[in-house]
């Protein structure tokens, strides 16, 4: 029972992160994630130590909490599979259960000689949003600085425009897929994994990490430098067919490199020495029991709570492109973006100039957003300014009333105005539609837990517009085109 309790624990817990792993490139590296940690689990079987007796008093409390905390966690999560707090809180949960689990059969010798072992998986949880958009901000500006002044030693012309490589045959952005945090991400969890299986000494594996992250980067800024080198002489659309070889070519490097320094640090693969004599104490059956009852109740209670709300049809709406306008013409903008993607540029009879990004998510495949793609993340990496936020606008239309993030910027000495509309299919009761009263994203993932609304379409519309001195005057522009903009 134990073993089938911890194994449905694993499975929830993976199946949760697999949508990261399978939608965002950029943790693509989180399937080797658990296969990394049942090897290392067996590999600690062969040499475990001698059991010992465990106090079972607190650990025995730590276990009811992690165990009761699973309830809530996994319900938030319904509705909310994107949201980091609640993929790192059910991580740790699954994690605390398991180590308590085998300080229950082995002892404290146990716990220390597994623990790596099961807290490894952490490695592959998506690191909080405010730092990730941080560390790939950073590298993303670092690496376009180091790479325009490179360029410039081999005579190559190169202007920097806050991300963006200004060469003479085009515009080449340096995006989160150039920015190296993926290699980043990756390297860390290579150097943790090398460092537990030489079995070196914690001053080594440091060594080791930082060693990883000093790989990571000069191995990006080499594979920024190639592109920009090809693009400038062959053209930007002749890069294509090196950004993913070269991608691969810098894991490869970052391995090799930090298997070699791990050799260097610890010698040979140590020999493993199976153990006698240390075969686990009985797992406590009343905990086994409780814990395989409340997670049947878990996993079954929420889905009976989501199931008999979902029952109604979805209220969402579609933007209509203006393709009649003058200089009406489509922008290019990556795949992995939404379900349903577009962005286009026009001009309006007074001479402003209109840009919209349009991206849509279908019901039920909520792993594939992305939340990284914001105005105030986005605009900043293109050379953009922020001058003003001005905070949440509403804007009537069709009926239904949209929630706009306002903001100013500033780009090359020019005002630009930007609105932002996050938008979540809602269930439609009865005749009238239900509109939540407030649109903060994280309180309005509270309140669908209540509602019992999960697996919803969910839209974002991201319109920037240049030509208009004030705020207020491109706030007017947009109320008045709204109502062409927008179809039910």
């Amino acid at each position: 029972m134990p073993f089938a309790v911890f194994s449905g624990l694993w499975c929830l817990l993976i199946k949760h992160l697999s949508l990261y792993w399978a939608a965002n490139p950029q943790y693509s590296f989180g399937w080797f994630g658990p296969v990394i940690c049942a090897y290392l689990l067996f590999i600690r079987w062969i040499t475990r130590p001698p059991i010992e007796l465990a106090s079972a008093e607190r650990a025995g409390w730590l276990f009811w909490m992690a165990g009761f905390a699973l309830l809530p966690t996994w319900l938030v999560e319904q509705p909310n599979p994107d949201w980091r707090l609640i993929s790192w809180l059910l991580s740790l949960e699954v994690v605390v259960l398991s180590l308590c689990a085998i300080y229950f059969v082995g002892g404290r010798s146990w716990f220390r000689h597994f623990a790596f072992s099961i807290c490894f998986i952490l490695t592959t949880v998506p690191w909080p949003t405010s730092a990730e958009v941080f560390v790939s901000q950073s590298l993303m500006q670092v690496a376009t600085s180091v790479t325009v002044g490179s360029l410039h030693l081999f005579n190559i012309q190169a202007l920097q425009h806050g991300n963006v490589i200004e060469l003479k045959t085009g515009l080449l952005c340096i995006d989160e897929a150039c920015s190296g945090v993926r290699s980043l991400q990756a390297t860390i969890m290579v150097s943790l994994f090398l460092g537990e299986l030489y079995r070196a000494a914690w001053q080594q594996r440091v060594i080791l990490v930082l060693s990883g992250v000093l790989i990571a980067f000069l191995c990006n800024v080499g594979r920024t430098f190639l592109l920009c080198s090809v693009a400038a002489k062959n053209g930007i659309a002749s890069m294509s067919k090196w950004h993913d070889p070269a991608g691969f070519i810098i894991l490869g490097i970052c391995f090799f490199a930090l298997w070699g320094l791990a050799r260097f640090l610890s010698g040979s693969l140590p020999r493993l020495q199976s153990s006698k004599g240390s075969a686990p104490m009985p797992f406590p059956p009343r905990k086994a029991i409780g814990l395989a009852t409340w997670l049947l109740f878990t996993v079954l209670g929420t889905e009976v709570w989501y199931r008999t709300h979902e029952t109604g049809e979805t209220l969402h709406w579609s933007f209509k492109w203006p393709a009649s306008k003058d200089h009406f013409s489509d922008v290019l903008i990556p795949d992995a973006l939404g379900d349903e993607r577009r962005a286009a540029s026009w001009t309006e009879s007074d001479g402003s100039r209109w840009t919209a990004i349009f991206l849509k998510w279908a019901s039920g495949s909520p792993g594939s957003r992305n939340r990284l793609h914001r105005p105030e993340i986005c605009l900043p990496a293109a050379g953009y300014k922020l001058r003003v936020d001005r905070g949440m606008i509403t804007i009537k239309a069709k009926d239904l009333i949209f929630p706009f993030h306002a903001m100013d910027f500033d780009y090359d000495g020019q005002p630009v105005h930007v609105f932002f509309c996050l938008w979540q299919d809602r269930l439609i009761s009865g005749e009238q539609p239900r509109m939540p009263d407030h649109w903060d994203e994280r309180l309005l993932g509270l309140e669908l837990v209540l509602l019992g609304e999960r697996n919803l379409g969910q839209q974002t519309l991201e319109i920037v517009i240049f030509g208009y001195a004030t705020s207020r005057e491109a706030e007017g522009a947009l109320r008045r085109q709204m109502e062409d903009l927008v179809q039910t």
